[in-house]
């Protein structure tokens, strides 16, 4: 499985304390992730886990106002009341924990969902599948006091891999949407694919949770638009913001809420020094809300109350304003009740709303076309692939992947360790898409040429790993002249290319959404990581093959015939080795 689900499901296995096989602690896992979109309380993911025969359904429950309803009598409690209206959702889930989306087991769920929504089912079903067949009776049999007078459903089909929108598989998810349409017992269908990408953002939104309630001066809202229910622009005090926003209970600022932001704070910049200028001077300061751009929040959940003229804000993030933001923070002595910033909250969970909102209102100063490869969800990933890969190893073996620009200007890491979007673009262009012809040119040209190529959706985050840390090694070779390595500088990229056939022995096209490029990474991985250094031998075998052609010019080497000339001596080389 996957190496950042795998440390996610080890968390919530520590966390509950269960002693279950893998293929169960991901089902549980899963349906951990999926219940907690729409239940915000604590609960145990076992309770609406199926255990016995499940007629093809791995998970079950109903959320009734807001309630986890796992059993009849709770149903009936629920409304034995005087409230109506209540929302109620049904919630069924199938869990493969292999990475294949295959026609035939979605096939097999819809069968099951098909036979369980005839509430007289015929397929064996467990304990779980009985009681909320009670439940849902109980629903059906309360309407009148149910919103839309009937109940909504979700159901959602996951695996531990990635969901590429193939027509048939979509269509087979088409099916089950419209099988459960032509029952009639629901005002509201949701069939969801999940795969790994998704499961990673439920599970961050999960655990990584910041919440704010800010006081407002004055604001407006703006009418609903497409995926975006509500946003307002608002006058806040400054100090209001700091101490809400941006402070945590330790008195930090909260990095984690710029997480969406293109960059880190940058310090002492002209444009930072010209807001700190203008918060020093007592008059300026008054006019702060008219001299400063302002700042953007993005939240999945905003809830204004008018009266009070509070808003509160779950997991938002400063996507606009990062610079001001801490700029603010810094100054937080010259700040006072006269000193006001504007700000504008919207709510949406729209990525690519989210993503137009980003790149639109970060305009301020001059941002490079590659900054924003940062927005992308397999950057992310990417980051975190880092991250678990340094919580394996002692912190000489530690590599850092700055996806937003300045992340680590404040950390104490050595800078040949830290590698920028640029730089790990250049290495993974070279060694995994054998470009090392392009990587060799200007470095803007790499975003140009293979701009749709980089970060994809189906990428195996290890490949960008594998490619930093090859690169990591051929440096310090290089910076210590170990065995004449600094006379290969300008064929870094091609020596990148060359490493992966000699550590291999063989010349092989790995695809970056394969299963198997897991594997041929880690095999690489452990070589340059062994104690032994058995990475010496295999960049000295790069450099031989280099030697058996005339040494390049620098226009050469940035040749794709030059390239295919060294792969031909290549693929024969390695048949000797």
């Amino acid at each position: 499985m996957h190496i950042i689900l795998k440390k996610n499901i080890e968390a919530i296995q520590k966390e509950f304390d269960f002693d279950k096989s893998d293929s169960k602690l991901f089902e549980l896992f899963c349906n951990f992730c999926i219940v907690s979109k729409s239940y915000l309380g604590r609960f145990n993911p076992d309770i609406v886990t199926t255990n016995e025969d499940d007629a093809s359904i791995d998970g079950l429950c109903f959320i009734i106002d807001g309630e986890l309803i796992t059993t009849k009598e709770d149903a009936e409690q629920l409304f034995d009341t005087h409230k109506s209206n209540l929302e109620a959702k049904l919630i069924l889930t199938q869990i493969k924990s292999g990475e294949k989306f295959a026609k035939d087991d979605i096939a097999n769920f819809n069968i099951g969902v098909k036979d369980f929504l005839s509430l007289e089912p015929k397929l064996p079903n467990g304990e779980l599948n009985k009681e909320m067949l009670e439940v849902f009776n109980v629903v059906l049999n309360n309407l009148k006091k149910v919103k839309n007078k009937l109940p909504s459903i979700e159901v959602y089909y996951c695996t531990s891999g990635t969901y590429n929108n193939e027509r048939e598989i979509k269509a087979s998810f088409e099916i089950i949407e419209r099988e459960i349409e032509i029952t009639e017992l629901f005002s509201n269908v949701i069939v969801v694919p999940i795969g790994r990408s998704e499961l990673t953002k439920l599970w961050n939104s999960i655990t990584e949770t910041n919440e704010a309630k800010l006081k407002l001066i004055e604001f407006f809202g703006m009418p609903p638009m497409p995926n975006i229910p509500q946003s307002y622009v608002a006058l806040v005090n400054a100090k209001e913001f700091v101490d809400k926003v941006l402070r945590d209970e330790s008195g930090n600022i909260k990095n984690e809420v710029f997480e969406e932001n293109i960059r880190a704070f940058l310090g002492s910049t002209p444009v930072n020094k010209k807001i700190s200028e203008t918060l020093y001077n007592q008059n300026k300061r008054k006019l702060f809300s008219v001299l400063n751009n302002g700042i953007t929040i993005v939240t999945p959940e905003l809830t204004l109350t008018p009266n009070s003229k509070e808003i509160d804000l779950i997991n938002y993030q400063i996507i606009n304003g990062c610079q001001t933001s801490n700029t603010l923070f810094e100054n937080y002595t010259h700040l006072d009740d006269n000193t006001n910033v504007v700000v504008k909250c919207i709510e949406s969970s729209n990525e690519h709303n989210i993503t137009d909102i980003i790149s639109a209102t970060n305009s301020q100063t001059i941002i490079s076309n590659e900054a924003f490869y940062s927005l992308k969800e397999k950057t992310k990933l990417v980051q975190k692939y880092f991250e678990i890969k340094n919580s394996e190893l002692t912190r000489d073996y530690h590599l850092y992947f700055e996806r937003r620009e300045n992340e680590y200007k404040n950390k104490d890491y050595q800078q040949s360790r830290i590698f920028d979007i640029k730089l790990i673009c250049r290495a993974y262009n070279a060694m995994f898409l054998n470009q090392p012809f392009n990587s060799a040119r200007y470095v803007s040209q790499i975003f140009k040429i293979q701009k749709d190529n980089l970060f994809k959706e189906n990428d195996q985050e290890a490949l960008y790993y594998t490619s930093a840390l090859t690169l990591y090694r051929f440096n310090n070779l290089v910076n210590i002249k170990k065995h004449n390595s600094h006379k290969y500088v300008l064929l870094r990229w091609h020596i990148l290319e060359l490493f992966k056939i000699i550590a291999h022995k063989k010349f092989e096209e790995i695809k970056p959404n394969s299963k198997k490029a897991n594997s041929y990474c880690d095999s690489i991985i452990k070589k340059l990581n062994s104690k032994n250094r058995d990475y010496e031998q295999i960049f000295k075998h790069c450099y031989k093959v280099i030697d058996l052609l005339p040494f390049p010019s620098k226009d050469v080497l940035k040749r794709a015939k030059y390239n295919q000339e060294l792969l031909e001596i290549a693929k024969e080389y390695v048949k000797k080795l």
